[in-house]
């Protein structure tokens, strides 16, 4: 069965789209799938200290 996918708009500075484009291309990645990772490696930092400060 396939995963739900949920859109989401996000607004950002050009300076940092473009940072994020340049990245995502030295990584031969998707934009998005540059951000998706980012993100999920950000929430997997937090829940560890959130669990540390437990």
């Amino acid at each position: 069965m396939p995963e739900t996918v949920v859109h989401f708009q996000i607004r950002m500075p050009p300076v940092l789209h473009e940072q994020l484009a340049s990245w995502a291309k030295e990584d031969k990645a998707s934009l998005n799938a540059l951000i998706v990772g980012l993100l999920e490696k950000a929430i997997e930092q937090h829940e560890k200290l959130a669990h540390a400060r437990d």
